[in-house]
C-alpha cells in the first residue's frame, strides 16, 4: 500500500531536489509500510532514524541550493525546517519513550502533510527562481 505518491505538482523544477523529495517520499513510504505490518519497535525507530537523518541531508543540501542562487526566502525558509525538524523530532521522541507499539495516526498524517504542503507551498518558490 503506497501511503504518498510522487506527481508532478510536487516538481520544484530542481532535478536534485525532485530526487531527494522522491526518496523523503519513499523512506515515509515504507515506515508506513512497516508500521502497518506491525513489525517490531525496533524496527520503525531505524526507519524513523533514518528518515531524520535523511531530511537533515536533505535540509542542509536544500539550503546550500538556494544560498548558491541567492534565495530571497532562505532565512524563512531555514526556521520552516528547523521548525519541522523540531516538530519531527518532538514525534519521534515521544515514541521512543512510550509503550506504543505503533506510530500513531497523528504521526502519519504529520508526515503527509509536512511534505505535500511544504514541497507544494513553499520548496516551490525556490525552483521558479
Amino acid at each position: 500500500m503506497s501511503f504518498f505518491e510522487w506527481d508532478e505538482s510536487l516538481d520544484v523544477c530542481v532535478d536534485g531536489m525532485n530526487a531527494q523529495h522522491k526518496n523523503l517520499i519513499s523512506l515515509m513510504d515504507a515506515l508506513y509500510n512497516k508500521n502497518l505490518a506491525c513489525v517490531p519497535k525496533q524496527e520503525l525507530l531505524d526507519g524513523l532514524a533514518n528518515l531524520l537523518q535523511y531530511v537533515l541531508k536533505h535540509f542542509k543540501d536544500e539550503e546550500d541550493y538556494m544560498a548558491s542562487i541567492s534565495f530571497v526566502g532562505l532565512e524563512t525558509h531555514k526556521k520552516l525546517h528547523q521548525n519541522l525538524l523540531t516538530d519531527l523530532s518532538m514525534f519521534v521522541d515521544k515514541f521512543k519513550n512510550s509503550n506504543a507499539q505503533q506510530l500513531s495516526s497523528e504521526f502519519i498524517m504529520f508526515l503527509k502533510f509536512w511534505l505535500s504542503t511544504h514541497i507544494r507551498g513553499i520548496d516551490t518558490k525556490y525552483g521558479m527562481v
